[in-house]
């Protein structure tokens, strides 16, 4: 009767384990970069960007990277959320369109909590690539609500 018991809850967790859904790595990404961000923290949002990035308005990796560096160094807090995410596939590449929420403590440093908002909208289009298992963030363009 034990080994009954046994062998139907090993059963149980492998038939658990198999029919699992696994998560999406598109919103999986998305996801690392929301936390990144409210952590302000520029290292762990770049590994979400692919190393030959580009903006739209040409811009390159170096260039988001110390764009999102002053940025992040400007606030005590921040808090960003993203919003009407929709996300069309393809097998090695995505489009995602979001927009993105953000909220914040500016530093009450030199005057930068005059510089900075308080809160802003952006719109978000992003093309995505797979890397390996992992997606990264290929092109961007931007546009503040």
């Amino acid at each position: 009767m034990r080994r009954r018991r046994r062998v139907a809850a090993v059963l149980s967790v492998c038939l658990a384990l198999c029919c699992a859904k696994k998560g999406d790595p598109v919103q999986e990404t998305l996801d690392a970069m929301v936390k990144a961000a409210n952590a302000r923290d520029a290292a762990a949002f770049f590994e979400n960007v692919a190393p030959d990035f580009q903006a739209a308005d040409g811009g390159s990796r170096a260039d988001a990277e110390a764009l999102l560096r002053r940025y992040f160094a400007g606030y005590e807090m921040l808090d960003v959320k993203f919003q009407n995410v929709q996300i069309d596939r393809a097998e090695n590449t995505a489009r995602v369109r979001l927009r993105a929420e953000m909220s914040g403590q500016p530093l009450k440093l030199g005057g930068l909590e005059g510089l900075l908002p308080g809160s802003a909208s952006y719109d978000f289009d992003l093309r995505l690539s797979r890397d390996g298992k992992k997606w990264r963030v290929a092109w961007a363009s931007w546009q503040q609500v």
